[in-house]
């Protein structure tokens, strides 16, 4: 009877053991896979072409302007990826489900351009 008494005792030890691995190794594998998570480009692009309109501007002054807003979407697109450990898509690609980082794009973007204004400032006081 003893060896009945071993032998169940070292199955059910193993099967613990393999519950513990599975669950441990699920969780770092579910861990390392980011979400997706959305961000409405469509309205970003609609409110700088529209704020642009607004303002006159030459060509030239238009172009940089231009250059800038996409280089501050791409620095705030890959902060809130990271931050938030998803990968963003535009909401048109995304049927639903998915949260949506619009909002938090926009201040990463309007933070960064209060930083590009600063350093323009500081030398126009010089």
């Amino acid at each position: 009877m003893s060896g009945v008494s071993t032998l169940g005792a070292a199955l059910v030890l193993t099967v613990g053991m393999a519950a513990a691995v599975s669950a441990i190794t699920a969780r770092m594998v579910l861990e390392r896979v980011p979400r997706i998570a959305s961000v409405r480009l469509a309205e970003l692009t609609a409110e700088y072409v529209t704020q642009a309109a607004r303002e006159r501007k030459g060509r030239d002054e238009v172009a940089e302007a231009a250059r800038d807003w996409a280089r501050h979407l791409d620095e705030a697109l890959v902060r809130t990826s990271a931050r938030h450990r998803v990968v963003l898509l535009p909401a048109r690609a995304v049927a639903a489900g998915a949260e949506d980082f619009t909002a938090e794009v926009k201040a990463t973007m309007r933070a960064a351009a209060r930083e590009d204004d600063v350093p323009a400032s500081r030398e126009a006081e010089r």
